[in-house]
């Protein structure tokens, strides 16, 4: 994954059936291609989609045809992203699927990291962490776990005590963690920058 990592969407059942249909099938179709077809699909959701709503609308819209939506696609992806995956693109749109194109990436990546032996970890904090913190937790549960870790983080300032682990239906208590010797730092850490911000926020007031 790249950069600090994305919050998590939450998908219904019917995006998650749309998205294992057509992330199986993506996935399939890239052959050796396919990390890069599922960075460049992370791409166009993230760089495209979440930036430019109205191109979205446009390729959803019934109010214009298919040669329309494939010029478009055409004019903005073709030489930028692998072929298969611009004729991926048109297929949605001609079958009506681009609004779960998001369902798609997010199923299409999860089963990508699973086949590369990676576990997928929410982590849910009161504070972003650091850099630092972030190595520190990653590196520790793939110790533990004997996994590489891929973290999805998600900020509830309401949360105490640190942070909240979650792998698949598991969740991570303050007894497992407390075993977790960089973890525990790591939280702690946060926990007192935290108090220490507000603070001097509440000092210089």
């Amino acid at each position: 994954m790249s950069e600090q990592p994305e919050h998590p969407t939450a998908l219904d059942s019917d995006d998650q059936q749309v998205g294992l249909l057509y992330a199986k099938a993506l996935l399939g179709a890239a052959g050796s291609n396919v990390d890069l077809v599922v960075s460049e699909l992370e791409a166009v959701v993230g760089e495209c989609l979440d930036k430019y709503p109205n191109l979205e609308t446009a390729l959803a819209s019934p109010r214009i045809n298919q040669e329309q939506k494939e010029s478009l696609l055409d004019r903005i992806f073709s030489g930028r992203v692998d072929a298969m995956l611009l004729n991926f693109l048109k297929v949605l749109c001609r079958r009506g699927r681009i609004a779960s194109l998001r369902a798609i990436q997010i199923t299409a990546t999860e089963m990508r990291e699973e086949q590369l032996g990676k576990q997928r970890v929410l982590v849910t904090s009161a504070q972003p962490l650091t850099d630092e913190q972030r190595n520190d937790i990653a590196s520790a549960l793939t110790t533990a776990y004997g996994r590489e870790s891929v973290l999805v983080e998600k900020i509830e300032e309401t949360l105490l005590g640190g942070v909240v682990l979650r792998i698949g239906d598991e969740v991570l208590d303050g007894s497992v963690l407390g075993k977790m010797e960089s973890i525990r730092d790591a939280v702690t850490s946060g926990v007192q920058k935290a108090i220490r911000d507000k603070y001097e926020a509440l000092v210089s007031s």
